[in-house]
């Protein structure tokens, strides 16, 4: 029986390795101003910070986007071989750490509303790259959610926690007051917040794009701050009831997606970089932003959440 699965399992995981190598390969988007063309690669998005001296950044960005996603689509066919071959076991353990910070499907979704946002600068096309990508993210889910892959052994400690959830709310702060994005045109150069970004989409008409991005940005990191807190006050250490239990876990799988607003801009930096003509910018809340999410995601890991009663 579960040689019939791996079976199954095995081709699937090398079609999305080789959806992923063209998701590399190929452009996601085009954009055309004015009969200039410029095309954003994923190998590029991490360039667009760097080009703006956004050097960690741009680091950030590559290993959520780019190199935990390839570490997990190399290991997929090794996890994906039956009990007892060589190296699935280290597979397996390397699959978790990996997945617990690759954000292709983040990513993706950032990429799509991009793509619809761009209406205003520039005629945009989406290319094979988006496809591929759109592709190799539906397998890997597909996949990840038949391999049993083990929990990652972290050092759990609620004062760790605690810490952790302290500094992503100072660095919130800053976040959500200073400019995210810097849009610069022929006409002059625009700011905006988190908020007044959410309020443009809304004027734009993009209703449906302006909750996801509302819900990314702004609910989920403050609605996870609030949500651990609640349970480092009120969660007992030895066992919890099922409301704790699926707290604990929505808070685990929504963090991730705070991350959309960094790929957005990084994908829109990249797409609209015509000179004089037009370019975007991160701000300076790009980096307290990400780092932010980045907290979140460790505190609600090192937080010594005990087993369902």
């Amino acid at each position: 029986m579960r040689k019939s699965i791996a079976s199954r399992q095995l081709p699937i995981a090398l079609s999305a390795l080789i959806c992923w190598s063209f998701a590399l390969t190929f452009p996601l988007a085009e954009v055309q101003k004015l009969g200039l063309v410029n095309q954003s690669h994923l190998l590029s998005i991490g360039s667009a910070f760097r080009d703006r001296d956004q050097e960690l950044l741009g680091l950030c960005v590559d290993l959520l986007a780019i190199v935990f996603p390839s570490l997990i689509f190399l290991i997929l066919p090794v996890a994906a071989c039956t009990p007892g071959t060589l190296f699935r076991t280290q597979s397996l353990k390397l699959l978790a750490v990996s997945k617990a910070w690759a954000m292709p499907d983040v990513f993706c979704l950032s990429t799509l509303i991009a793509f619809i946002k761009l209406g205003d600068l520039a005629t945009a096309s989406i290319s094979a790259g988006f496809y591929f990508l759109l592709a190799s993210t539906f397998l890997l889910t597909y996949l990840t959610q038949k391999l049993s892959i083990p929990e990652l052994p972290h050092r759990k400690s609620r004062a760790a926690s605690v810490a952790y959830m302290a500094a992503a709310i100072a660095l919130l702060i800053p976040a959500n007051l200073l400019p995210i994005m810097v849009i610069s045109t022929a006409q002059g150069t625009k700011s905006s917040n988190i908020l007044s970004g959410v309020s443009e989409l809304a004027n734009h008409g993009l209703w449906g794009i302006a909750a996801i991005v509302f819900a990314a940005s702004i609910l989920v990191p403050f609605g996870k701050i609030g949500g651990l807190g609640w349970l480092s006050l009120n969660s007992p250490k030895t066992e919890i009831g099922p409301l704790h239990h699926k707290l604990h876990r929505t808070i685990d799988f929504i963090g991730r997606w705070s991350m959309l607003d960094i790929f957005l801009i990084g994908v829109l930096a990249s797409l609209i970089e015509f000179g004089t003509l037009a370019s975007i910018s991160p701000g300076p809340a790009a980096p307290a932003f990400a780092a932010a999410v980045i907290l979140t995601v460790v505190a609600v890991e090192r937080f010594p959440f005990p087993k369902p009663s």
